[in-house]
């Protein structure tokens, strides 16, 4: 898996990714939180309480410690909300160091993989998530083609076989001249015309 990260620095690809993904948490309102998303399992309220328990997991194992309560989200409340950007912190700030990119990582229930590859998996989770939040509250798609390109690249990290409920829906097919990010989004079970209205 790390042969499609060898020319990639993930780390800069994440910085970008979470950036965007601030800018769309932070733009959210407290009565805006039961706001359907395009995750279908999850209002806006859960997916941000999702993201928060991302980070935290991220974070702490990163640091090579295996912290699995971390991964646990809180409740989709205005608190968690506020919780967001120190999160957002503490993430960058773990992968910020050089040597996480070749420490195991354990992510969730899905195993321990190379550092390399987490935070790759972190960058396109939060990539396509900032587009999730943006939707969710009525703003355009936040993700410029070359992020969205760079996570195209990286798609044999995806997982082909998907569950309900799981990380990516199936794949939602798109038009043959779509741009890249909507290609991305096809890909991870988004169909880039979601609109909350």
């Amino acid at each position: 898996m790390t042969s499609v990260l060898s020319d990639l620095d993930p780390r800069t690809l994440d910085l970008s990714a979470t950036s965007l993904c601030l800018t769309a948490v932070t733009a959210v309102r407290p009565d805006q939180l039961d706001l359907p998303t395009p995750c279908s399992e999850w209002n806006l309220g859960e997916l941000i309480a999702h993201l928060v328990a991302e980070n935290r997991g991220f974070a702490a194992n990163a640091t090579g410690v295996i912290d699995r309560v971390a991964w646990k989200p809180g409740p989709p409340d205005e608190i968690t909300l506020a919780k967001f950007p120190a999160t957002v912190e503490k993430v960058t700030a773990a992968f910020a160091e050089y040597a996480v990119l070749e420490r195991p990582v354990e992510i969730r229930e899905f195993g321990v993989f190379p550092g390399r590859v987490a935070v790759a998996v972190h960058f396109v989770d939060y990539l396509v998530h900032a587009w999730d939040v943006a939707r969710a509250i009525g703003r355009p798609d936040p993700i410029p083609d070359e992020l969205a390109d760079a996570a195209l690249r990286l798609s044999p990290l995806f997982p082909v076989e998907r569950s309900a409920g799981g990380a990516f829906a199936a794949v939602v097919p798109v038009d043959a001249d779509a741009s890249a990010s909507e290609r991305l989004l096809g890909l991870v079970g988004r169909d880039p015309k979601w609109s909350a209205r």
